[in-house]
Protein backbone atom coordinates (compact mmCIF):
# COMPACT_ATOMS: atom_id res chain seq x y z
CA UNK A 1 0.00 0.00 0.00
CA UNK A 2 1.26 3.15 -0.79
CA UNK A 3 1.45 5.97 1.88
CA UNK A 4 -1.08 8.74 1.80
CA UNK A 5 0.58 11.80 3.41
CA UNK A 6 -1.25 14.90 2.92
CA UNK A 7 -1.62 18.30 5.00
CA UNK A 8 -4.70 19.96 4.40
CA UNK A 9 -4.14 23.82 4.26
CA UNK A 10 -5.79 25.38 6.98
CA UNK A 11 -8.59 27.77 5.27
CA UNK A 12 -7.89 30.75 7.71
CA UNK A 13 -4.18 30.28 7.68
CA UNK A 14 -3.78 31.75 11.07
CA UNK A 15 -0.44 30.52 12.48
CA UNK A 16 -1.97 30.36 16.10
CA UNK A 17 -4.27 27.62 14.71
CA UNK A 18 -3.82 23.92 16.99
CA UNK A 19 -2.26 21.08 14.66
CA UNK A 20 -4.20 17.98 14.64
CA UNK A 21 -2.70 14.80 12.92
CA UNK A 22 -5.16 12.48 11.72
CA UNK A 23 -3.67 8.44 11.30
CA UNK A 24 -6.30 6.17 9.23
CA UNK A 25 -5.09 3.60 6.75
CA UNK A 26 -8.64 4.29 4.99
CA UNK A 27 -8.35 7.22 2.89
CA UNK A 28 -11.83 8.45 2.96
CA UNK A 29 -11.85 8.46 7.11
CA UNK A 30 -8.45 10.54 6.78
CA UNK A 31 -10.45 13.17 4.37
CA UNK A 32 -13.63 13.36 6.44
CA UNK A 33 -11.98 13.79 9.37
CA UNK A 34 -9.80 16.57 7.74
CA UNK A 35 -12.72 18.16 6.37
CA UNK A 36 -14.82 18.52 9.65
CA UNK A 37 -11.83 20.10 11.60
CA UNK A 38 -9.82 22.35 9.22
CA UNK A 39 -12.07 25.23 9.58
CA UNK A 40 -10.59 25.78 12.99
CA UNK A 41 -7.06 23.55 12.78
CA UNK A 42 -4.65 23.33 10.84
CA UNK A 43 -4.86 19.42 9.63
CA UNK A 44 -2.63 17.10 8.39
CA UNK A 45 -3.34 13.28 7.65
CA UNK A 46 -1.69 9.98 6.54
CA UNK A 47 -2.85 6.70 5.62
CA UNK A 48 0.00 4.56 5.91
CA UNK A 49 0.74 3.53 9.86
CA UNK A 50 4.50 3.44 9.11
CA UNK A 51 4.59 6.89 7.93
CA UNK A 52 2.53 8.36 10.68
CA UNK A 53 5.37 8.41 13.64
CA UNK A 54 7.54 10.31 11.06
CA UNK A 55 4.65 12.66 9.91
CA UNK A 56 4.14 13.14 13.68
CA UNK A 57 7.57 14.27 14.78
CA UNK A 58 7.43 16.47 11.74
CA UNK A 59 4.38 18.38 12.52
CA UNK A 60 4.31 18.31 16.48
CA UNK A 61 1.15 18.18 16.38
CA UNK A 62 -1.35 19.29 19.22
CA UNK A 63 -3.69 16.34 19.42
CA UNK A 64 -3.15 12.96 17.16
CA UNK A 65 -6.44 11.35 15.60
CA UNK A 66 -5.61 7.64 15.29
CA UNK A 67 -7.20 4.60 14.26
CA UNK A 68 -6.45 1.16 15.79
CA UNK A 69 -6.69 -1.40 13.21
CA UNK A 70 -4.28 -1.16 10.70
CA UNK A 71 -1.86 -3.02 8.10
CA UNK A 72 1.81 -2.73 9.63
CA UNK A 73 1.98 -0.76 12.46
CA UNK A 74 -1.36 -1.26 15.11
CA UNK A 75 -2.63 1.84 16.50
CA UNK A 76 -1.60 0.75 19.64
CA UNK A 77 2.32 0.69 17.79
CA UNK A 78 2.32 4.03 17.17
CA UNK A 79 0.69 4.84 20.44
CA UNK A 80 3.70 3.16 22.32
CA UNK A 81 5.91 5.25 20.21
CA UNK A 82 4.57 8.35 20.66
CA UNK A 83 4.82 8.36 24.28
CA UNK A 84 8.06 6.53 24.39
CA UNK A 85 9.36 9.98 22.20
CA UNK A 86 10.20 12.76 24.91
CA UNK A 87 8.97 15.14 22.10
CA UNK A 88 5.66 13.81 21.81
CA UNK A 89 4.93 11.56 25.03
CA UNK A 90 2.45 14.27 26.30
CA UNK A 91 0.65 14.86 23.17
CA UNK A 92 -3.11 14.12 23.41
CA UNK A 93 -4.04 10.80 21.26
CA UNK A 94 -7.88 10.45 20.30
CA UNK A 95 -8.40 7.12 19.04
CA UNK A 96 -11.42 7.14 16.38
CA UNK A 97 -12.00 3.66 15.63
CA UNK A 98 -14.75 1.21 14.12
CA UNK A 99 -16.22 -2.01 15.89
CA UNK A 100 -13.39 -2.46 18.59
CA UNK A 101 -13.91 -4.74 21.94
CA UNK A 102 -13.58 -3.91 24.89
CA UNK A 103 -10.36 -5.77 25.28
CA UNK A 104 -9.07 -3.28 22.58
CA UNK A 105 -10.19 -0.23 24.50
CA UNK A 106 -8.86 -1.45 27.61
CA UNK A 107 -5.22 -1.72 25.38
CA UNK A 108 -5.44 1.42 23.87
CA UNK A 109 -5.64 3.40 27.25
CA UNK A 110 -3.03 0.58 28.61
CA UNK A 111 -1.09 2.11 25.40
CA UNK A 112 -1.42 5.54 26.60
CA UNK A 113 -4.51 6.89 25.14
CA UNK A 114 -6.28 9.52 26.22
CA UNK A 115 -10.07 9.04 25.15
CA UNK A 116 -11.66 6.51 22.48
CA UNK A 117 -14.12 6.98 20.25
CA UNK A 118 -16.11 4.64 18.32
CA UNK A 119 -17.27 5.16 14.62
CA UNK A 120 -19.83 6.38 13.69
CA UNK A 121 -19.93 9.31 15.59
CA UNK A 122 -21.44 12.66 15.64
CA UNK A 123 -19.59 15.24 14.93
CA UNK A 124 -20.60 17.29 17.63
CA UNK A 125 -19.52 14.94 20.03
CA UNK A 126 -15.56 14.46 18.07
CA UNK A 127 -15.89 18.35 17.98
CA UNK A 128 -16.27 19.02 21.80
CA UNK A 129 -14.00 15.97 22.78
CA UNK A 130 -11.39 17.41 21.07
CA UNK A 131 -11.43 20.79 22.39
CA UNK A 132 -11.85 19.14 25.80
CA UNK A 133 -8.24 17.67 25.18
CA UNK A 134 -7.00 21.04 23.85
CA UNK A 135 -8.62 23.30 26.39
CA UNK A 136 -10.03 25.10 24.05
CA UNK A 137 -12.47 27.48 26.19
CA UNK A 138 -12.48 30.89 27.21
CA UNK A 139 -10.19 31.73 29.90
CA UNK A 140 -11.73 32.00 33.24
CA UNK A 141 -10.48 35.23 34.00
CA UNK A 142 -11.44 36.83 30.98
CA UNK A 143 -13.97 39.09 31.22
CA UNK A 144 -13.57 41.77 28.41
CA UNK A 145 -11.98 42.39 24.72
CA UNK A 146 -10.59 45.76 23.50
CA UNK A 147 -9.40 46.86 19.91
CA UNK A 148 -8.94 50.34 19.64
CA UNK A 149 -11.65 52.19 21.35
CA UNK A 150 -14.06 49.51 21.14
CA UNK A 151 -15.06 47.66 24.57
CA UNK A 152 -16.71 44.21 24.49
CA UNK A 153 -17.71 43.50 28.38
CA UNK A 154 -18.40 39.11 28.00
CA UNK A 155 -19.73 39.16 31.43
CA UNK A 156 -22.73 41.34 30.86
CA UNK A 157 -22.70 40.98 27.09
CA UNK A 158 -22.58 44.63 26.40
CA UNK A 159 -20.31 46.68 23.49
CA UNK A 160 -19.12 50.23 23.86
CA UNK A 161 -17.47 52.52 21.34
CA UNK A 162 -15.96 55.67 22.73
CA UNK A 163 -17.98 54.93 25.77
CA UNK A 164 -21.45 54.87 24.52
CA UNK A 165 -23.09 51.61 24.02
CA UNK A 166 -24.09 50.01 21.11
CA UNK A 167 -26.83 47.49 20.95
CA UNK A 168 -26.34 44.22 19.07
CA UNK A 169 -28.13 41.10 18.59
CA UNK A 170 -26.90 38.00 20.03
CA UNK A 171 -25.33 36.86 17.06
CA UNK A 172 -23.81 40.33 16.20
CA UNK A 173 -21.91 40.48 19.38
CA UNK A 174 -21.01 36.71 18.95
CA UNK A 175 -19.57 37.37 15.60
CA UNK A 176 -17.88 40.40 16.88
CA UNK A 177 -16.52 38.44 20.00
CA UNK A 178 -14.63 36.04 17.35
CA UNK A 179 -13.56 39.43 15.12
CA UNK A 180 -12.11 41.26 18.50
CA UNK A 181 -10.29 37.71 20.09
CA UNK A 182 -8.59 37.01 16.80
CA UNK A 183 -7.92 41.31 15.81
CA UNK A 184 -5.45 41.30 12.67
CA UNK A 185 -5.90 37.73 11.76
CA UNK A 186 -8.32 35.94 9.51
CA UNK A 187 -11.63 34.95 11.18
CA UNK A 188 -13.49 32.33 8.38
CA UNK A 189 -16.70 31.86 7.68
CA UNK A 190 -16.74 28.36 8.49
CA UNK A 191 -15.81 29.30 11.60
CA UNK A 192 -18.42 31.87 12.35
CA UNK A 193 -20.80 28.92 11.42
CA UNK A 194 -19.43 25.98 13.31
CA UNK A 195 -18.62 28.33 16.45
CA UNK A 196 -22.10 30.42 16.75
CA UNK A 197 -24.56 28.60 14.55
CA UNK A 198 -23.79 24.91 15.55
CA UNK A 199 -26.00 22.30 13.98
CA UNK A 200 -28.50 24.81 12.69
CA UNK A 201 -28.34 24.91 8.78
CA UNK A 202 -27.42 27.81 7.94
CA UNK A 203 -25.50 29.53 5.06
CA UNK A 204 -22.39 31.56 4.85
CA UNK A 205 -24.74 34.24 3.37
CA UNK A 206 -26.21 34.32 6.91
CA UNK A 207 -22.72 35.54 8.40
CA UNK A 208 -22.19 37.76 5.29
CA UNK A 209 -25.28 39.89 6.26
CA UNK A 210 -24.55 39.94 10.09
CA UNK A 211 -21.38 41.08 9.38
CA UNK A 212 -22.98 43.94 7.36
CA UNK A 213 -25.85 44.98 9.71
CA UNK A 214 -22.51 44.79 12.53
CA UNK A 215 -20.38 47.45 10.50
CA UNK A 216 -23.43 50.00 10.58
CA UNK A 217 -23.72 49.77 14.01
CA UNK A 218 -19.95 50.42 15.12
CA UNK A 219 -19.19 52.78 12.34
CA UNK A 220 -17.47 54.81 15.25
CA UNK A 221 -14.83 52.37 15.83
CA UNK A 222 -11.57 53.47 14.98
CA UNK A 223 -10.57 50.57 12.61
CA UNK A 224 -12.41 48.45 10.31
CA UNK A 225 -13.75 44.81 9.34
CA UNK A 226 -12.91 43.72 6.22
CA UNK A 227 -13.85 40.85 3.91
CA UNK A 228 -10.76 38.50 2.60
CA UNK A 229 -12.40 37.09 -0.85
CA UNK A 230 -13.58 33.55 -0.32
CA UNK A 231 -12.56 33.13 3.00
CA UNK A 232 -14.06 35.59 5.65
CA UNK A 233 -13.43 38.74 7.89
CA UNK A 234 -10.45 39.97 9.56
CA UNK A 235 -11.01 43.29 12.15
CA UNK A 236 -8.47 45.76 11.68
CA UNK A 237 -7.33 48.15 14.70
CA UNK A 238 -5.79 51.19 14.93
CA UNK A 239 -4.72 50.87 18.31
Amino acid sequence: MNALINETPFRGEDLTAKKIVIVDDYEESCKLLAEILSSTYECSYTSDSNAAVKLINDKKPDLILLDYKMPGMMGVDVCRVIRENESTKNTPIIFVSGAATIDERIKAFETGADDFISKPFHVKELILRIKARLNDKEPEMASELTAANLRMNLLSRQVFVDGEEVNLTPKQFDILKLLVAGKNNLVTREKCLTEIWGDTEVTSRNVDSQINYLKRKINKFNGRIVAVPSLGYRLESQE
